[in-house]
C-alpha cells in the first residue's frame, strides 16, 4: 500500500532507510544552499535598486506629461519613459519570482518553482541585476540537475 502523503520523487531515492535520508537531505541542502542564498542576495539587491529607481522615472514621466508637450520629439520622450516604466516592472516581476524560487531551492520544498526561478536568472536583460544572475542561475540549474538533488525536493 503506498502513502498519499509521501513525495512523488521519494521513489527516485530507492527507499532509503530514515538515517540515510536524513544524511541525504542534509547533503542536498548543503549542495542547494551557496546557489540559492547568491541567487536571493543578487535578487534582493535588483528588486532594492528598482524601488530607489522608481520615484525619478515616474517624476520624469509626470513632468514630460504637465508640460503638455505635442511635438514629435517630446511624444517619443514619453514613449520611452513609457516602455521604460513598463521593462522596470517586467525585472521586478522577474527579480520578485527569483526571490521565492530561491526560497524554495533553500528550503528543499518546491523543485519546479526553484528550476524555473533558475531559468528566469539566466535570461540576460530580464533576470535579477540583468548580467549578475546569470552565473547564480547557472550554478543553480547544474546543481538541480543532480538525480540525489532533485528527490530531496518536498514537490
Amino acid at each position: 500500500m503506498t502513502n498519499p502523503y509521501q513525495s512523488p520523487h521519494s521513489d527516485d531515492c530507492g527507499g532509503q532507510s530514515h538515517q540515510v535520508h536524513v544524511a541525504a537531505h542534509e547533503l542536498a541542502r548543503s549542495a542547494v544552499r551557496g546557489p540559492a542564498i547568491g541567487l536571493l542576495v543578487v535578487s534582493i539587491i535588483s528588486v532594492a535598486a528598482l524601488v530607489l529607481t522608481l520615484p525619478f522615472d515616474v517624476l520624469l514621466l509626470i513632468v514630460g506629461i504637465r508640460e503638455g508637450r505635442v511635438g514629435a520629439e517630446e511624444f517619443d520622450d514619453v514613449m520611452a519613459m513609457v516602455l521604460r516604466l513598463s521593462w522596470w516592472f517586467a525585472i521586478l516581476a522577474a527579480s520578485a519570482y527569483c526571490i521565492y524560487g530561491a526560497w524554495q531551492m533553500k528550503s528543499l520544498k518546491n523543485f519546479a518553482q526553484a528550476r524555473t526561478a533558475a531559468v528566469v536568472a539566466v535570461i540576460p536583460c530580464l533576470g535579477p541585476c540583468c548580467l549578475l544572475g546569470i552565473p547564480f542561475g547557472a550554478w543553480a540549474l547544474a546543481v538541480l540537475a543532480r538525480p540525489e538533488v532533485q528527490c530531496q525536493f518536498e514537490t
